[in-house]
């Protein structure tokens, strides 16, 4: 029996990177995870008690996480649960772990711009996945090292163009809806 969950919450450490012993990738981050409710007898919002959980992600997955998880940032990982004891100094302790299989922003409380990484054939035995193409390779993806530039085209300097309201440098929408260099929507005519 695996049991696997989904986590929302806040990274609270920024993702480490460490080797195993036969060469793969691990990706560790706690995080935290608190539920909130709205209580109406107080019309407030109520925090309840915070779970915190060792997330790990194995090979390009953690990887990916290390490029694009930061402290602070809201996430949703799903992944399989490990509880774990251990003695310590003031006795038995208790540790959870979530092997991750998924990672992603929480994008309720946010935006996020998606980037997709090179694939390979080593990739691919690595993560489990097939490449697309019947002849066992992954089609040529922009930025692609083995790519030929006529194969890829010109790359975009910079990058995908964001939504109008959107901080090119910090990718947040400001309080009074407009960016920094941009000009504002326009509204509506009325009738």
């Amino acid at each position: 029996m695996t049991d696997q969950i989904t986590v929302r919450g806040y990274v609270a450490t920024d993702p480490e990177s460490r080797n195993l012993p036969d060469g793969t990738v691990v990706v560790t981050f706690r995080l935290a995870s608190t539920p909130r409710w709205f209580d109406q007898q107080s019309s407030s919002w109520r925090d309840g008690h915070t779970n915190w959980l060792t997330v790990q992600a194995f090979r390009v997955l953690g990887l990916n996480a290390l490029a694009s998880i930061k402290k602070g940032q809201p996430v949703v990982v799903v992944g399989k649960l490990k509880v774990r004891f251990w003695e310590g100094e003031h006795g038995r302790n208790t540790a959870v772990d979530v092997d991750a299989v998924s990672i992603g922003h929480d994008l309720a409380l946010g935006t996020a711009c998606f980037q997709r990484t090179i694939t390979s054939s080593s990739t691919a035995e690595q993560t489990g996945h097939e490449a697309p193409s019947g002849d066992g390779t992954a089609p040529p993806v922009p930025g692609d090292v083995t790519a030929t530039p006529d194969e890829v085209g010109e790359p975009e300097e910079d990058g995908p163009p964001l939504p109008e309201d959107v901080d090119p440098e910090t990718g947040e929408i400001p309080a009074g809806g407009t960016a920094p260099g941009r000009r504002p929507r326009r509204q509506p005519a009325s009738a």
